[in-house]
């Protein structure tokens, strides 16, 4: 699998543009070593092309969880494939899929996925979807567009699922911070059941907090379009700016160790809430021509 690597003085990147331009590595260069800000990547997820397992992959024409795969929109329902082993539909139809990759320079990539073409799109409406990567000194900016290339107007949004190590080096737990109003409590299956509340003292992170003192599978609504992820006992810090399109964040514990901090632009079961009325979903509905942008900036600052 080919792979284009995007390097400065700082940071590496390396992107897999025939695994749905996933990032399949983001290093920050410290005292002649490259340390892992992000889950590395294994050569097993590369040789099975299993996107789920990359450091971080892209979410459109929608994120997180469709409940059992079949939403409503203007009045029709539509039913989509299973996509997860356990049956459900998530995770939006791009980040298995191969796209198109340029290289605008030594630290710019431009990768595109246009589905207009497809005869097995699990989703009932073609769209296009771009995203560049900029390394910049110690940041790395992302920049995503998504387009309705169709007739009729489509629900619509996206976001980036991105593991972050809990530890850098031999630091101790990373501590995490981030404003947000409410939060949407969930059923089993990580599914909204009621509109979002205000936050519990147990998920609130307003202030720092252990990574590792609350297990989490939630959305936030109203969030800020701010975070930090600090490793005490290492140099780094970590900040994460979001365009405000990026209205809601989840965040996930994951099994593996690592976290995952990912910017959406939408509740979860997002187009079903819409449907039944329910308010500040985020959720777009994009006429043919549309265009639906946002971008991310991920900086490591030094601490102290």
């Amino acid at each position: 699998m080919h792979l284009e690597i995007l390097q400065n003085r700082s940071l590496r990147l390396t992107v897999a543009p025939e695994l749905g331009a996933s990032i399949v590595g983001l290093e920050l260069h410290q005292a002649g070593f490259w340390l892992p800000i992000l889950r590395p990547t294994s050569p097993a997820a590369l040789v099975q092309k299993h996107s789920p397992d990359t450091s971080s992959y892209i979410l459109a024409p929608y994120s997180n969880r469709i409940r059992e795969g079949r939403f409503v929109f203007a009045g029709k329902t539509y039913q989509l494939r299973p996509n997860w082993p356990d049956g459900q539909t998530l995770h939006g139809e791009v980040h298995g899929r191969p796209w198109s990759a340029l290289r605008i320079n030594e630290h710019t990539l431009h990768c595109a996925f246009d589905a207009s073409s497809l005869h097995d799109l699990n989703f009932p409406f073609p769209f296009r979807v771009e995203v560049a990567y900029r390394l910049q000194g110690d940041s790395l900016e992302t920049s995503t567009t998504l387009v309705n290339v169709g007739t009729e107007p489509m629900p619509a949004g996206f976001g980036h699922h991105p593991y972050f190590m809990r530890h850098l080096g031999n630091s101790r737990e990373a501590l995490l911070c981030f404003g947000a109003d409410h939060i949407y409590l969930t059923d089993a299956s990580c599914l909204p059941t009621r509109p979002a509340e205000a936050i519990p003292p147990e998920f609130d992170f307003s202030q720092p907090r252990p990574v590792g003192a609350t297990t989490l599978d939630h959305v936030f609504a109203g969030w800020n379009g701010k975070l930090s992820l600090d490793w005490p006992g290492s140099d780094w810090r970590m900040e994460l700016s979001a365009d405000p399109i990026f209205s809601h964040l989840v965040v996930f514990t994951a099994p593996d160790g690592s976290v995952a901090l990912e910017p959406v632009t939408h509740a979860t079961d997002g187009f079903n809430l819409l449907s039944q009325g329910w308010e500040n979903t985020g959720v777009r509905v994009l006429e043919p021509g549309e265009k639906l942008a946002g971008s991310l900036r991920l900086t490591l600052v030094p601490s102290g």
